[in-house]
């Protein structure tokens, strides 16, 4: 190959490199996905939700006498934390058992 051939071929090849590069930095650039899902709006446990996590967790709770992660019925245990994944964010809410002892 002659000389000229292999420079012309070289900068054929840093050229299609330097598209390449350039295409790839504005993709990533595109739609920020990141910012659209941390943009989402509304509550994770809402009051209706939140009033039905209460009728289903603690009151089983209170009735099998369930400290934390213990309760006095083995299967009262595996019940709740069940429940408790299942409802999720209502869980950060607790019972409200709190605000009725102040």
């Amino acid at each position: 190959m002659s000389p000229m051939k292999c420079t012309v071929a070289m900068i054929v090849a840093l050229l299609a490199a330097t598209v390449d590069a350039s295409l790839l930095k504005h993709r990533a650039s595109g739609p920020e996905t990141a910012n659209a899902m941390a943009g989402l709006e509304g509550e994770a446990c809402g009051e209706d939700e939140h009033k039905r996590y209460k009728t289903v967790v603690c009151s089983v709770e209170a009735a099998c006498k369930c400290a934390d992660t213990v309760c006095e019925l083995e299967w009262c245990s595996k019940y709740v934390h069940e429940w408790k994944k299942e409802f999720g964010a209502c869980l950060l809410k607790g019972c409200g058992e709190e605000e009725q002892k102040d």
